[in-house]
């Protein structure tokens, strides 16, 4: 008899968050897993290799016959012993066409929640139009609903999402880098951030505040950009960089490999992120903090419950000059308090890696599967 099947149905193995913490899962959820994309991305290949996990792309562009044969014939195959997870609202809604399509077998179908409420502004027309068929026609369809915080979950709730399906489960994490005993023996002071040049991640508020820090204080700094669109080849982006006098301080990085992004945050003393929509459960928070880079961070979604006592949770409306203040203050404590600072990054390593271990989030994912 064919044993249990874990089947993930995603948009795309791109570096976003949702994608980042999927990979980190499935080696400890057992069972056979299986990947279904919806977009096929350059990065996939790498991004599965050594991770035992069969890969189906569904990319009008790229997949090929033999591709969709495979996932017909998975289709068909599904029963009782299988889970399908879908990632997102697009893939949720697939996921649910699915179930419906084939009413007669017996699989489950877990949603997947990864955002805060979207106005139509906000992402992509496709994403908006499933998210509200889902939340109105749909809404019956999954065995579990699984939100990755808690503001996540009550948005969506009192949208129409059915609260006696909904759980919450944070997402989990791990060390790609070591930690470092001293993080800068030359005493330089690093400033990263890690998201793409997006609207929703309001880079014009970052630059602003570090130009603030830049005009104001003797901080001698460098800031760290990684994303999709942050590199030398957005001619628009470096002229408002040197305009703004902070292109000197700045390295552009584009998009990384995770175990680079680690290796960068092992390093840094601040982590920025200072979206305006949108976050539910910023992993880069997490993922800094499990090296002791302390986050400066608005207050959106699970934010201020990942940062605890160990940065700083400012309004979406905070001035770019109280940031550059709040950056400083950082800085002298490193400079004249070498020790307390030391300290304080053990102790935020420590909190991290405890309440955000991979190990835990798998435990509940398996745990959601089996009362399926």
């Amino acid at each position: 008899m064919r044993g249990e099947r874990n089947i993930y149905i995603i948009p795309s193995l791109g570096y976003g968050g949702a994608e980042s913490f999927l990979l980190r899962l499935i080696p400890f959820m057992g069972k056979e897993n299986i990947i279904v994309t919806l977009y096929h991305t350059q990065f996939d290949k790498k991004r599965i290799k050594g991770i035992d996990v069969k890969y189906i792309t569904l990319d009008l562009k790229r997949s090929t016959v033999k591709d969709y044969l495979k996932f017909i014939k998975l289709v068909f195959s599904l029963g009782r012993n299988d889970t399908i997870f879908s990632w997102l609202y697009v893939a949720d809604l697939l996921a649910s066409l699915l179930k419906i399509l084939f009413f007669w077998k017996k699989f489950n179908v877990i949603w997947n929640v990864r955002n805060t409420v979207i106005s139509i502004n906000e992402y992509s027309l496709i994403a908006y139009i499933s998210y509200n068929v889902l939340r109105t026609i749909l809404k019956n369809i999954p065995k579990k609903i699984i939100f990755n915080s808690k503001v996540s979950y009550m948005q969506h709730t009192l949208k129409g999402y059915d609260e006696q399906k909904s759980t919450i489960i944070y997402n989990g994490f791990q060390r790609y880098s070591k930690i470092k005993e001293n993080k800068n023996p030359d005493d330089s002071f690093n400033i990263i951030c890690v998201a793409r040049y997006h609207q929703q991640k309001n880079h014009k508020l970052l630059f602003s505040s570090i130009q603030k820090l830049n005009q104001k204080y003797d901080c001698d700094f460098k800031l760290h950009l990684v994303g999709k669109g942050l590199s030398e080849n957005n001619i628009n982006l470096v002229k408002n960089l040197i305009k703004l006098q902070i292109y000197e301080k700045t390295i552009l990085y584009d998009l990384l490999d995770p175990i680079i992004v680690h290796d960068l945050l092992s390093i840094c003393d601040i982590k920025l992120l200072l979206s305006s929509y949108g976050e539910s459960f910023p992993n880069v928070i997490a993922e800094a903090m499990l090296y002791g880079t302390f986050p400066i961070a608005t207050d959106i979604g699970d934010t201020q419950t990942i940062v605890s006592n160990f940065g700083d949770i400012i309004s979406k409306n905070t001035s770019s000059e109280e940031i550059s203040n709040i950056i400083y203050k950082y800085y002298l404590m490193k400079k004249n308090n070498l020790e307390i600072w030391k300290t304080k990054i053990n102790e935020c390593q420590k909190f991290a890696s405890n309440r955000f271990g991979i190990e835990k989030s798998a435990k509940r994912y398996r745990e959601v599967s089996n009362i399926c």
